[in-house]
């Protein structure tokens, strides 16, 4: 059986300063319950891709629709600045590659988890402080920790506060850009375990962005290797992996290979 297809683009164009062009008719699906990786080197236009997606750039051309509540799917950009943020509070999550840029450092722990689902609708103080609580579990924060700051956390421990903001409302979609960035080894590690259960266990769709194609293959079921903005391989991870047909893959897969 086909699954839902939860966010699609369709056309997407983004050009900086007339002349560079960081994505150039971009055409993908993503279904529901699927992991897309999107891999390249710097500046491929993976990222500019992925704040279009999010919401965060506005795209030249194209489309990007996302599906809302009861699965209707409507077009992003379409939308009116208060009817785009309400879409995107509902339907999608997004995990920043610095942790910093997607938790508020003012407010505690638990006030992270809670304060999108208070947004949502949750207002009871004390099923508030519970859900957090649950959450910071199952990202494998200490429950002692639901009062303290962000700012005292270690970069692992950010990264798994993100994630749990993120995943409480029960997006349909969730967007990571380079979530294990800048982390030591053994964090990344225990880092992708947690997201790869996660994923399947709530059977969100995720597109990840990540210049690393071992995180690529851990968790991706499909890639898209940008080149200079544009995709010029898609397939099954594995056979991208495996098997890499065009000549720029090649070079990023014996690239990996020899590290």
């Amino acid at each position: 059986m086909s699954r839902a297809v939860v966010l699609r683009a369709s056309g997407l164009r983004k050009v900086f300063g007339g002349r560079v062009v960081a994505c150039a008719d971009i055409d993908f699906e993503l279904a529901a319950g699927e992991v897309v990786g999107i891999v390249g080197e710097s500046g491929s236009g993976k990222s500019t891709l992925l704040r279009c997606l999010a919401g965060l750039a506005a795209p030249d051309a194209g489309t990007v629709e996302i599906a809302i509540d009861g699965g209707e799917r409507v077009d992003l950009w379409q939308l009116d600045e208060v009817a785009r943020a309400q879409a995107l509070r509902s339907a999608l999550g997004l995990v920043h590659q610095n942790p910093r840029d997607g938790l508020k450092l003012g407010i505690s722990a638990g006030g992270n988890v809670a304060e999108p689902l208070m947004v949502s609708g949750i207002r009871h103080y004390g099923r508030l402080r519970e859900v957090a609580l649950d959450w910071l579990e199952r990202v494998e924060v200490p429950r002692r920790r639901i009062d303290d700051l962000p700012s005292t956390f270690s970069g692992g421990m950010q990264q798994r506060l993100q994630i749990a903001r993120s995943l409480a409302p029960g997006p349909r979609i969730l967007l990571l850009d380079e979530p294990t960035g800048g982390l030591d080894v053994s964090v990344q590690a225990r880092l992708l375990d947690l997201l790869r259960s996660l994923v399947r266990e709530l059977g969100v769709a995720a597109l990840i962005v990540t210049h690393d194609l071992g995180v690529a293959r851990l968790l991706a079921d499909r890639l898209l290797v940008m080149l200079r903005g544009r995709v010029i391989e898609a397939g099954l991870a594995d056979q991208v992996l495996d098997d890499p047909q065009a000549p720029y893959t090649q070079k990023l897969v014996a690239s990996m290979l020899r590290i």
